[in-house]
């Protein structure tokens, strides 16, 4: 697959451990997009053979790994400043990172990997000449590129070319635009270890299901973010690195049809690594609208719905409502929040002619009425969902 030059952003997801190996052998890159050195940001090339990259990024554990396969007319043995080189340019939200790749003699002697100016010892490269030019493979600790797992990030590799001149640089070509400081001027690049799962959710469950919504963000407690997607009959954790291996968690929730939402983030709220779901919903009937604020989580390998309270309802034909209001209180220390849900006000509405909650099951806590509350009500967190104190 060709990505083109780092213009647009490329999203990339990680692959399995053991899929790539340092060793110059580039067979094991196929399923990786290719990235094209075709910016020229300084001199200039003799022509279209004289220098032509076939670029590659991956994440693998803890590492970025990158293969640099260059067709090149003259090879040049390099030092940090002169002669033929690469290096790999970063802006992220938290600093900056230039990595060198100094290509020595390749054979007798490999290239190797600098930061500052000094050796990289946590690096691993490998490295070799061909008839046309000269390949490099190597691995770089995620920790060299400050904020890399955060977002969108700016990442571009560069080339320097000496065709016959060792010490005069005669051009550098990198993978997209770089700023007056040789720096992406954009960013271009994220880590996502979320890519193409929800597709695979829907695969197993054999539907197309209609997307209500959708965020990302650390839900798992591990440390990729996931994204989390809201539909019309799951909610869905999508992730590579879940619970005892697996790459999506879902619940079936069981909502009206034509459900909407209005409220979807994440929150800590259980004092345990990982963000719960906080999801409210708007169900429509010919009568009456209501509003249920729902909490999920990830515990113990599984998604589950861990509280539930119906905070609404809406009777349009008579202009009334009844509306009470959630509260996350915080925890005190490291421990979990409490919940506060304040007694309803009521609007054009009595306890005559306030229609009864329906007969049966429910997942949800009703609206705690005035007329049948006193005071608002407090939850706490009891193992895996938050219940009032005594479990009423």
């Amino acid at each position: 697959m060709f990505a083109g030059a780092l213009f647009s952003v490329l999203a990339i997801a990680p692959v399995p451990p053991g899929t790539l190996t340092v060793d110059a052998y580039f067979d094991d890159w196929y399923e990786q997009p290719v990235i094209a050195l075709d910016r020229t940001v300084r001199g200039s090339i003799a022509g279209p053979d004289d220098l032509v990259g076939r670029i590659q990024i991956a994440q693998q554990g803890e590492g970025v790994f990158f293969a640099l396969q260059i067709r090149d007319e003259t090879f040049q043995q390099g030092t940090v400043s002169n002669g033929d080189g690469a290096e790999i340019v970063f802006k992220g939200p938290a600093g900056t990172a230039r990595v060198q790749v100094v290509l020595n003699e390749l054979e007798g002697r490999p290239a190797e990997v600098r930061v500052g100016g000094r050796v990289l010892k946590t690096a691993q490269i490998a490295s070799t000449t061909r008839k046309d030019g000269w390949a490099v493979e190597l691995s770089v600790p995620m920790s060299v590129f400050p904020g890399l797992r955060d977002g969108e990030v700016g990442l571009a590799v560069t080339v320097r070319d000496s065709d016959h001149d060792p010490t005069a640089m005669e051009a550098v070509l990198a993978t997209g635009p770089l700023g007056a400081d040789g720096l992406p001027e954009m960013p271009n690049f994220r880590l996502d270890a979320a890519l193409g799962v929800y597709g695979l959710y829907q695969s197993e469950r054999g539907s197309t299901f209609a997307e209500l919504s959708s965020t990302k963000g650390n839900v798992a407690g591990d440390e990729n973010a996931e994204e989390v997607v809201v539909n019309d009959t799951d909610v869905v954790v999508a992730g590579r690195g879940l619970p005892d291996g697996a790459t999506f968690l879902y619940f079936t929730h069981g909502w009206r049809s034509g459900a909407t939402i209005q409220r979807l983030d994440l929150q800590e709220l259980d004092g345990r690594p990982g963000k719960e779901i906080l999801v409210e919903r708007l169900e429509h009937t010919p009568d009456v609208d209501v509003e249920i604020l729902e909490v999920y989580g990830v515990h113990q390998g599984l998604l589950k719905r861990m509280f539930a309270q119906k905070l609404a309802e809406r009777f349009p034909t008579r202009g009334a409502e009844v509306r009470s209001r959630f509260k996350v209180l915080p925890p005190k220390g490291k421990g979990p929040s409490r919940f506060e849900v304040t007694v309803a006000k009521a609007t054009n509405i009595t306890d005559f002619d306030y229609p009864p909650e329906p007969p049966g099951p429910r997942s949800y806590q009703p609206i705690p009425l005035p007329w049948q509350n006193a005071h608002n009500l407090f939850y706490g967190l009891e193992v895996d969902a938050w219940r009032r104190p005594g479990g009423r």
